[in-house]
């Protein structure tokens, strides 16, 4: 009785309906996001990342102007050297993929949940060094505005740097970092030597 309908093979015709039923379903299988759709212009969102991160290849460490140590896509050379009891005032220079200098101290504005700006800045993380051998400290961030001669307000430069105590006669070495936001955009590949005389 039920093996003809409409004078179809009852086998056919299930097998018709699960198949039209598995391509009305498709669509709704694939999880596609706002990634896989082809009329969004991701333009804007690669930008928006390329404000938020800092895309360094290497950094350069200044003592008095004077280039002492260099760190640039896996290769390094010199070192930071410090007497006993005496501190030294050492300026990071971020290096991009071609080696030339590039700023990060630029600030980023967000909006937190209440609507209210918060700013982001860029500072250094130094760690892994013998404590009882250097101190580390961290300059403070320059004002975010200065004042011009005419009394406007413009935006000043953030200088990253850190001062280093040599402690006692010994080598160590340091870990930097480049820190925004809580989280590091840029890690040096090898560790900074340091000698204490």
């Amino acid at each position: 009785m039920f093996t003809y309908v409409f004078g179809y093979d009852f086998s056919v015709v299930i097998s018709r309906l699960m198949l039209l039923s598995f391509v009305a379903t498709l669509p709704f299988m694939g999880g596609c996001g706002e990634d896989d759709n082809p009329i969004v212009d991701d333009h804007d969102h690669e930008e928006e990342e390329a404000q938020l991160h800092a895309d360094a290849d290497g950094f350069a460490l200044e003592v008095d102007g004077a280039e002492v140590y260099r760190q640039f896509q896996g290769t390094d050379s010199g070192g930071l050297t410090v007497g006993v009891g005496a501190e030294i005032e050492v300026h990071v220079v971020f290096l991009d993929a071609t080696g030339a200098e590039f700023h990060v101290g630029e600030e980023e504005e967000e909006e937190d949940e209440h609507g209210h700006d918060e700013e982001e800045a860029f500072s250094l993380g130094l760690s892994d060094y013998d404590s009882s051998i250097i101190e580390i400290h961290l300059e403070e961030e320059e004002d975010e505005h200065a004042e011009d001669e005419h009394g406007d307000e413009e935006h000043a430069e953030e200088e990253l740097g850190f001062g280093l105590v040599g402690l006692k006669a010994g080598t160590t070495r340091i870990k930097l970092q480049l820190l925004h936001g809580g989280h590091p955009d840029f890690t040096g590949a090898l560790l900074i030597p340091v000698t204490v005389e």
